[in-house]
Order: structure tokens, then C-alpha cells, then sequence
């Protein structure tokens, strides 16, 4: 075994605690957050209220993120057998600015996410649950979604010949056993990866950062705009990605 590491030590001596930050930041008390925009509802008001707290900058890097925004693009991770796959894909799709994943899982029970490989970026992501492959491109396609299914067979597209002038989603099967038949019937078509090598595929999260980083690219040159949300969209969404932000950075706490 190894010997367990000795704690590291604090950086220069401990401060005096200010009382008034333990229910709050910078002594934000219930009645200061009771006060300024009591007649607005909660979640208006409190996000208004940290927004105000953020510098120039980051109030400038969240309007890029929720600017970026693509919802006509998307993925569906269908009963990937490994967790870390799975997160691995959600940080990608983030990463590209896609909206939303929808996940199958494997088992019931299984983890959506390993937070180190997400680094949190599936908190920034609406993720959906499905039962099935089928089911969530049945879902998917009543929205307005092209599925298009990962699958090595002779009649798939290469991905780059996937359709970027309307709404796709891009779905990615179980590691071993790729999607079901029944969730081929389901999809519009197949698509595959070409490749130089000796080796007949690549990991199931690689092929999703491939296919999604060239489809997210062209559907945005066809929209010619970086995202494709509606102003009142972006509006909730700044607000929601605020609230998060105040959250995630745990100097600020949305109030009671």
C-alpha cells in the first residue's frame, strides 16, 4: 500500500470569518435577497441578481455560450456499455454547444455521468431518458429530428455526406452490439466513419466526437449564425446557465 499523502497546508494564515457571509456571499442575508425586484418571480429575480454580480467578462463568456446554442443538433447514446463513454460523449456535446442528449441506459441504475471525465459539462446540458433506442428516435422524430444511426453496414453514408439543412440527432449504439434492429428501423439511415487503418472502428466516444464536431460545423455554416435559439430561448437559458454558474463557482448561493 501506498503511504496515504499529508495534507497540504493553507497558503499564508487563515483570515477572520465575517459572519455575515456564512448565510450568503458578501453578506447576502435573506432580507437583502428579499428586497431589490420583490415583485418579480423567483427565478427572474435572483437570477437578475447574480447576473449583476458577474464581471463584464463573464457575463460576456455566458451570452457567447447561450448565442452558440444549437437545438436542431443532438445525440442519443443508446445502452453504451461503459459509463465513461457515455460521460465522455455528454462533455463533447457540451463542448460543440449542442442543447440536449438523450441516454438508454445500459442498466437500470447506471450512471449518467463520471463527473471527472464530464468536468460538469452535463450540468450545462438538458439530458433526456429513453427505455429504448426505438423509443427515443420515435421521440426524436416527432419533433422534427432525422435520426441517423453509427453502424457499420453496406448501405451507411460516410458521415460526411449527413444532411446539415435540417434538424439531426446522431445516434451511437452499445459498444459490442451497436444499435438493435429494432432501432435501425427506427432511424433514417446509417452512417459510418471511414477508415485508413487497420483497425475496423474507433471508440464509441472518438466516432461521436468526429461525426458530431463535422455535423454541429455544418449545420452552423448552413444557418450562418453560431446558434439557433429564439430570443426568448436564449433569455431562460442565460438566466438557468446564471443560476448554474452562481452554484458551480461556490461563492454565491441562490436564496432560500
Amino acid at each position: 500500500m501506498t503511504p496515504r499523502r499529508p495534507p497540504r497546508p493553507w497558503v499564508g494564515p487563515p483570515g477572520p470569518v465575517d459572519p455575515a457571509e456564512l448565510s450568503g456571499p458578501r453578506g447576502l442575508t435573506g432580507e437583502v435577497l428579499a428586497g431589490d425586484g420583490a415583485e418579480l418571480p423567483d427565478l427572474e429575480r435572483s437570477a437578475a441578481f447574480y447576473w449583476g454580480l458577474f464581471t463584464p467578462e463573464r457575463q460576456a463568456r455566458i451570452q457567447s455560450v447561450v448565442d452558440a446554442r444549437l437545438g436542431s443538433v443532438t445525440v442519443v447514446l443508446d445502452s453504451l456499455l461503459d459509463p465513461h463513454n457515455t460521460a465522455a460523449i455528454l462533455r463533447t456535446a457540451e463542448g460543440l454547444g449542442l442543447c440536449r442528449a438523450t441516454v438508454v441506459p445500459h442498466q437500470q441504475g447506471d450512471a449518467l455521468a463520471h463527473r471527472r471525465v464530464t468536468q460538469d459539462a452535463d450540468k450545462w446540458l438538458d439530458v433526456d431518458l429513453c427505455a429504448s433506442g426505438a423509443e427515443a428516435s420515435e421521440r426524436l422524430r416527432a419533433q422534427g429530428f432525422e435520426v441517423w444511426a453509427g453502424h457499420l453496414d453496406p448501405q451507411a453514408r460516410p458521415y460526411t455526406g449527413l444532411p446539415a439543412d435540417r434538424p439531426v440527432a446522431l445516434l451511437f449504439g452499445n459498444e459490442h452490439e451497436g444499435p438493435s434492429p429494432l432501432t435501425l428501423r427506427a432511424c433514417a439511415g446509417t452512417f459510418r466513419i471511414p477508415m485508413a487503418g487497420f483497425t475496423r472502428s474507433f471508440n464509441v466516444s472518438v466516432a461521436a466526437g468526429i461525426a458530431l464536431c463535422f455535423l454541429a460545423a455544418a449545420r452552423r455554416r448552413h444557418l450562418g449564425a453560431p446558434g439557433d435559439l429564439s430570443l426568448a430561448a436564449r433569455v431562460q437559458l442565460r438566466d438557468r446557465f446564471t443560476l448554474l454558474a452562481a452554484k458551480l463557482s461556490r461563492r454565491l448561493k441562490s436564496p432560500p
